[in-house]
């Protein structure tokens, strides 16, 4: 897997696992909308977070699975993105940064 690609994965976690709370989950998202996701299914899961109605962790784990498998990914590592990678909030924002940036 390529870096982009294992970068798009570890913001997603940070997404999902509710390690970015409250202003860093904002920074986060205003800085994805524009990215141009170069997994076809890190794209989907990002739309499904983005139009969840709550950041909270059990809300998205309800509600993502059946809303991925809609979209036509019935096959997702759930536990994967579930699982909170140990970064602080400057880290995540500096890990979307890269990201973001491509590098």
């Amino acid at each position: 897997m390529g870096t982009d690609l294992i970068l798009e994965k570890l913001v997603l976690r940070l997404l999902c696992a509710g390690t970015l709370e409250g202003g860093v989950h904002g920074v986060a998202i205003s800085l994805l909308r524009g990215y141009a996701w170069q997994s076809t299914l890190h794209q989907a899961i990002f739309d499904a977070i983005f139009a969840a109605p709550s950041i909270d962790t059990e809300v998205l784990r309800r509600l993502l699975p059946a809303k991925l498998t809609r979209m036509g990914f019935p096959d997702v590592e759930w536990e994967e993105i579930f699982s909170p990678p140990s970064l602080s909030g400057d880290e995540a924002i500096a890990t979307v940064r890269q990201m973001v940036a491509g590098k």
